[in-house]
């Protein structure tokens, strides 16, 4: 009978890996290998003198392992428990007000326009990217009380293969904001109307 049948590699690295755990905050591991199988899970991480087992159970070769330079090292994929993604447009600017103030001023207005679905996936896409570029592979995003444009942001994250929540904000008082608000019925109404995902 012969051995089980093991997916196939899609990357082998090399080099220095960090990571933390409970008991570990911080733990660096200089000098090993990694492996990663074509759906993206890190099948081992063991000591780089186990190479030759490794390839030989893995089958992969030595021209198939990515060194890490002496600068470089691998970290798992941050995450990110806070985005309000239709704020990206003046993230770190306008910090001049108090925050029902700022709300009222900056935020709601803003927030509104995404109701234009063209609008909506320019930015959000500029989200995303940024997001995932400066390492953050998991992210619970906040979105705006339009449901078809925060699906939109879902079916962005999707494309780009974020692992993510998205929340509908149901905001059904905004006397500051008249027009960015809905009643709860509609809200109630909105947010029945969405099909819930089934895990993969």
């Amino acid at each position: 009978m012969g051995s089980p049948q093991r997916p196939p590699l899609a990357h082998v690295f090399r080099g220095t890996f960090v990571h933390s755990r409970l008991d570990v905050p911080m733990e660096i591991l200089h000098g090993r290998l990694l492996g990663v199988d074509d759906g993206g899970t890190i099948v081992f991480l063991e000591q780089a003198d186990q190479q030759e087992q490794l390839a030989k159970k893995w089958g992969f070769k030595t021209s198939d392992i990515r060194e890490l330079t002496h600068h470089e090292f691998l970290m798992p994929g941050l995450v990110d428990t806070h985005i309000h993604a239709p704020q990206y447009l003046f993230a770190g600017t306008r910090v001049d007000l108090p925050l029902l103030q700022w709300l009222t001023t900056y935020t709601f207005p803003t927030e509104a326009k995404y109701k234009d679905s063209d609008f909506a996936e320019e930015v959000y896409t500029r989200v995303v990217r940024r997001t995932l570029k400066n390492g953050t592979t998991t992210a619970c995003y906040f979105a705006t009380i339009y449901t078809d444009t925060s699906l939109l942001l879902a079916d962005i994250i999707d494309k780009f293969g974020q692992r993510a929540f998205v929340g509908k904000v149901c905001m059904d008082i905004n006397d500051a904001v008249p027009h960015y608000k809905e009643t709860t019925a509609d809200s109630v109404q909105e947010m029945e109307s969405v099909t819930p995902l089934k895990p993969p």
